[in-house]
């Protein structure tokens, strides 16, 4: 019975923990500037977006190479106060990666 309770008390904090990557199949360079766990809203469990879209064009004028959606603790905490109405995530955009670009930088 102890289990089962302590079970259901973890189980939406497991649940909540996803990364969603899409990639361009660019190689990767350096982070977009102001896009690092950038602050992404979102609402009603993140089925509505809160922002209008990101312009990729601007963030990284040569391409990008990865784009990173996920929650944090501070991000489900903000939803799970809310009951998900509000349901941030974190961005993180990475450019194509260019000449002169770092080999280490991701």
């Amino acid at each position: 019975m102890r289990v089962a309770a302590l079970s259901l008390l973890w189980a939406p904090l497991l649940v909540g923990c996803a990364t969603t990557t899409l990639r361009s199949g660019e190689p990767p360079g350096k982070t977009a500037a102001g896009f690092d766990e950038r602050w992404h809203p979102g609402f009603l469990f993140g089925t509505v977006r809160g922002v209008a879209r990101y312009d990729l064009s601007r963030a990284c004028p040569q391409g990008w190479a990865e784009i990173r959606i996920e929650a944090d603790p501070f991000t489900f905490l903000a939803g799970a106060v809310t009951l998900f109405i509000y349901s941030p995530s974190r961005v993180t955009v990475v450019c194509a990666k260019q000449p002169g670009d770092d080999d280490l930088a991701f």
